[in-house]
């Protein structure tokens, strides 16, 4: 048996199946006989091809003789095959009479010349005819007759059918299988039907009907009779969604045929949802699975369903059939049920989505015991699916007693979910008016810590502590509101600089958790705060500089996933540490810690985290000089902040975008983005600001102007060693200075910095090769810069010991060899500045050969571009959306759109249509 795909123009469309049907028509013509055999589900386009079978055959001279089974003549013998050659049954007196008439007339009639019979609906005729079917076609085959036989599937005696086709197959017949359309064969069809191409909404809708030509063509008549499908801009778009009632009704008549017992079985599947289990509809109906299988029996047979044996369930074999039956059911009877189902569900298997589903459409307000459940589901998705739990919460508002603790914990749950999302103004303006009428005191206290992490997110420190001092002044609240409010706490005092309050409440949360080690940790409500209470303290020791202290305790701190980091308004501690790592020169490590968090982040959909992945992946990038991705990250976590009125992460990113333009030698670009960070963000982000401001000011000014910062603006960089760490070189950087500047006080006091930080963390070479690095420009030791220059993470600290080598050397091969190393450290880490100045030292030292890789390119024009945006530029000159882009390069729209930005400020245009005009006229 071949199976071949059913068309609507079977003709134009059955390809290899139409070749070799007309080739057996042929051959008949030539006076030899056959069988062609037929079947399908129904709707498969069966009929419209015996149609186009038999006009052919006429064409080709070929007699046609047809006829069809059907119920009411099913047991009257040989009464199809009969009316095929225009006799009647009852005037033969006998069956075996009337068989012996019959092969008679058919003998005489292929005498005439070539004959066809057509004999649809084979799966209900009778035993004799059969029987005929069976012989007759053997002795005729002298003769030029051919036979086409067609059956459909799960109707009538469909089990004899199949025996007669198995036998004549045997035989020698061509038996042919239609199968559904392909998809794209379903696209060809709706294109030539609308005149234009399916829309991706239109295109599902149609797809559903699995291949159907009968769906498919009712579905799209329907459509038209509606005007729900409209031509715009070249595509057919689906207007809206509901089913046509041309469609309802094919699916109505086609389940006429079964009886009333069966459609009320079949209806209840279909609100269960398009895959089901017969168990359940029998709870639901209250009848035994028995009765419920005798009666769906023979809605299987005739293939409305599937079985799937491995998971124990049965489906609508088509989208389309199976939403039909669900409208037919009348919205009084199916919103009880959909009730029923969501309760029978969450009782089963707990809060799914699709019991969620089912009470939202069948409670009606009020409904305690549903809206009981929709706050459970509503819950359970809060960690992990926050946008599922601001959409059931909104709705299930909607059913809930204003004043309830129903309502009360819905609006809870919706503003954590938001929180997440990121609409902070949605947060603020739902807290506040609940806020406004008289909550319970628990109530309170979450609505309070959750205003106040949205106040921290926003850069109002000072309130957020006002509302979680509220919060935690509820005597007795729920212990993970207490813990949620107290991680608050410890994240707005330490943003707002109060490094008295922070480190206290650290100590606290601490000491409380290891006395309480007993405890099962795992399901501890503190866990979290004590995370976020080591992030803290990790800051203080760092700011002391007891740096691999604070890397302990970050790691302690990772040990907290990001799925439970998800109302913390601060990043997650794997991010804090890559930020960490990376200002120590462990780029790898960094990197490490950034993929692991994003791993966890992935399996959120917390916006703030996301931004927060962005921010610090182009810190690191710009320390491993991978600039163009770092501002690419950088500018898509700006983007992100602005739409989300975020301030805390600005300061970092416009340090990543600063540092990024310095680099590059845009030194004009590097204070604009400084600028736009300033004043905004945590106090402890601060620094990293201040370090970049000096080598800005380095790069215009004389040393003199830089060291006058140190004792004025920048005066607290000297109060604490830590602050020289920002850049593992940094402290010999400012040695340099204060040396070319004759300084001795700062350079002395810059060195014991250096040295006092490897001494209290001796575990760190990083920390070692700057103070080696210091001590080697003192004391003009080549083997303590050579030693610092090869134990740097970074490739900026590599080329500034090499350069700083060279210096010592002064002349000589050796000096050559440190500025050829230094040229090649700064080139990876995309200095241009400080390339251009070891080429000129080198050109002063005689050196003519280029074997170093540096290419300069131009800061505007086609040339300008990275290869990565240019990538971009391709994808929008061929019409793509932003997100289509991301899809195509795998990375986020945001990152997409900060391309775009400096592709459009390089090439001078304004528009994607300029620039598709552009990228044209240079092709």
């Amino acid at each position: 048996m071949r199976d071949f795909p059913a068309v609507v123009d079977s003709r134009n469309g059955h390809g290899e199946a139409w070749t070799r049907i007309t080739e057996t028509l042929g051959e008949v013509v030539d006076g030899r006989s056959a069988v062609l055999l037929l079947e399908g589900e129904a709707g498969i386009g069966r009929t419209r091809l015996l149609a186009d079978v038999a006009k052919t055959a006429g064409q080709m001279g070929i007699a046609v003789c047809a006829g069809r089974g059907d119920e009411l003549t099913r047991w009257t013998p040989l009464a199809p095959l009969a009316a095929a050659l225009g006799q009647t049954v009852w005037a033969s007196g006998d069956s075996l009479r009337l068989a012996t008439q019959l092969l008679q007339a058919l003998h005489e009639r292929a005498s005439a010349g070539p004959l066809m019979i057509v004999l649809d609906d084979v799966q209900w005729v009778d035993p004799m005819t059969l029987a005929a079917l069976r012989s007759f076609p053997a002795q005729l085959s002298p003769r030029p007759v051919v036979w086409v036989l067609a059956s459909r599937d799960g109707t009538g005696d469909a089990a004899a059918a199949g025996r007669l086709f198995d036998r004549l197959a045997a035989d020698g017949a061509l038996r042919i299988r239609l199968t559904p359309l392909r998809l794209r064969s379903v696209v060809r069809v709706v294109t030539d039907f609308f005149g234009a191409a399916p829309d991706t909404d239109l295109l599902s809708l149609c797809a559903s009907s699995n291949g159907n030509p009968a769906l498919v063509a009712a579905l799209l008549e329907g459509l038209r009779e509606e005007n729900a499908v409209v031509v715009r801009d070249g595509r057919a778009v689906l207007e809206q969604p509901r089913l046509p009632q041309r469609l309802i009704s094919a699916v109505r008549n086609r389940l006429d045929g079964f009886g009333a017992d069966t459609i009320g079985v079949l209806e209840v599947a279909a609100i269960l949802g398009r895959s089901f289990r017969l168990a359940d509809v029998a709870e639901v109906l209250g009848r035994s699975l028995a009765d419920v299988l005798r009666a769906i029996r023979e809605v299987l047979r005739a293939g409305l369903l599937d079985s799937d044996e491995q998971d124990d369930a049965l489906s609508f074999r088509h989208g389309l059939v199976w939403r039909a039956v669900g409208e037919l059911v009348a919205p009084s009877v199916a919103a009880p049920l959909h009730r029923q189902i969501g309760l029978l569900m969450i009782r089963r298997t707990g809060a799914s989505g699709a019991a969620t589903d089912h009470l939202l459409r069948g409670a009606l307000p009020g409904d305690t015991q549903a809206i009981e459940a929709l706050v459970d589901a509503a819950e359970r998705a809060l960690h992990g699916a926050p946008r599922t739990a601001a959409d059931i919460s909104a709705k299930a508002l909607r059913l809930a007693m204003p004043g309830s603790p129903e309502f009360h914990a819905l609006t809870g749950v919706r503003a954590n979910a938001l929180l997440q999302l990121g609409k902070l103004t949605d947060v603020e303006e739902l807290v506040s008016a609940s806020l406004a009428c008289r909550v319970p005191a628990a109530v309170e206290a979450n609505l309070r810590t959750i205003l106040g992490a949205v106040r921290v997110l926003t850069g109002r420190y000072a309130s957020a502590v006002a509302e979680i001092e509220q919060a935690l002044a509820v005597p007795e609240g729920d212990a993970g509101v207490r813990a949620s409010a107290r991680a608050t706490m410890l994240a707005a005092a330490a943003a707002r600089g109060d490094r008295g309050l922070a480190s206290r409440l650290a100590e606290q949360v601490l000491v409380e958790y290891e006395a309480g080690s007993d405890v099962d940790r795992p399901d501890r409500d503190d866990e979290v705060a004590v995370a976020v209470a080591r992030v803290m303290l990790s800051r203080e020791r760092w700011a002391e500089g007891e740096m691999a202290e604070a890397l302990e305790l970050l790691r302690a701190a990772t040990r907290c996933p990001a799925s439970a980091w998800w109302n913390v308004p601060a990043p997650h501690p794997r991010l804090v540490l890559a930020a960490m790592l990376a200002e120590i020169g462990d780029l790898t490590g960094a990197e490490a810690e950034i993929a692991a968090a994003e791993t966890e982040i992935e399996l959120t959909e917390h916006l703030v985290h996301s931004l927060s992945l962005h921010i610090v992946r182009g810190w690191v990038r710009v320390r491993a000089g991978s600039l163009s991705e770092a501002e690419t990250e950088a500018a898509a976590g700006i983007e992100l902040s602005d739409e989300l009125g975020v301030t805390w992460f600005l300061p970092l990113a416009a340090t990543t975008l600063a540092t990024a333009a310095l680099r590059r030698g845009d030194l004009v670009e590097a204070q604009q983005h400084l600028e736009r960070g300033d004043g905004t963000g945590p106090v402890y982000a601060h620094g990293r600001q201040a370090w970049a401001e000096l080598q800005i000011a380095a790069a215009q000014h004389s040393p003199r102007h830089v060291l006058s910062m140190l004792d004025t603006t920048h005066a607290h960089l000297l109060e604490r060693p830590s602050q020289l760490l920002l850049q593992p070189s940094a402290a010999a950087w400012l040695v340099r200075l204060a040396l070319e500047d004759r300084d001795d006080e700062i350079a002395n006091r810059v060195a014991s910095h250096a040295e006092l930080l490897a001494e209290r963390n001796p575990t760190l070479e990083t920390l070692t090769a700057a103070a080696d690095h210091v001590r080697g420009l003192l004391d003009r030791d080549t083997s303590l810069l050579r030693k610092a220059a090869s134990s740097y993470g970074d490739p900026w600290s590599r080329g500034v010991a090499w350069e700083d080598l060279a210096l010592v050397h002064a002349d000589g091969q050796e000096a050559v060899e440190a500025l050829e190393s230094a040229m090649t450290a700064y080139e990876e880490a995309g200095c241009s500045r400080e390339v251009a100045r070891v080429r000129r030292l080198l050109r002063e030292a005689g050196v003519r050969r280029r074997h170093w890789t540096y290419a300069d390119r131009p800061a505007t024009g086609w040339e300008s571009l990275t290869p990565t945006e240019r990538d971009v530029v391709e994808l929008v000159a061929e019409g793509l959306t932003n997100r289509q882009v991301a899809a195509r390069m795998f990375v986020s729209p945001h990152t997409v759109h900060a391309h775009l930005g400096r592709v459009f400020r390089k090439l001078g245009v304004s528009s994607r249509v300029e620039l598709t005009g552009l990228r044209h006229r240079i092709a």
